[in-house]
């Protein structure tokens, strides 16, 4: 399962497993997305959960095959899927983590950076609207 094209990202020792687990992460991501548009978002929080795990499972796996780049594309997801779970927290840690490889490429470094900037962002402003005011 190499990549013959010489395009995209390598995916030299890839096995039938790592393709089942990207096809089950895909799958859930879709069920995700349907749950939201039927506005059931506790039940998309939960699918975008399983899909995290899967995608720091494969980033891991991606690192130990030396698939570097691979396993930064899979890192950067996993911290979406968090996000997108709610999960600020945990998808601003995963953005740190990938900003702390040096051999990170530039791009998808902005990328990251960006996106982490807009987590803490939003995360500063579902604190501010946590919080209970006096007099309320």
């Amino acid at each position: 399962m190499s990549n013959p094209t010489g395009r995209g990202l390598s995916r030299q020792g890839v096995d039938a497993a790592f393709v089942a687990d990207e096809a089950q992460k895909s799958h859930l991501l879709l069920e995700a997305q349907l749950l939201r548009a039927q506005q059931q978002a506790e039940a998309a929080a939960d699918k975008l959960v399983e899909a995290a795990m899967i995608e720091e499972r494969l980033r891991e796996r991606c690192f130990t095959m030396g698939l570097r780049e691979k396993a930064f594309v899979h890192g950067f997801s996993a911290a979406s899927c968090w996000a997108q779970a709610g999960d600020f927290h945990h998808a601003i840690g995963v953005c740190q983590n990938l900003l702390a490889h040096p051999d990170l490429p530039t791009r998808l470094r902005h990328r990251v950076a960006a996106y982490a900037k807009i987590l803490c962002a939003r995360r500063a402003q579902w604190y501010e609207e946590l919080v209970v005011h006096d007099g309320e």
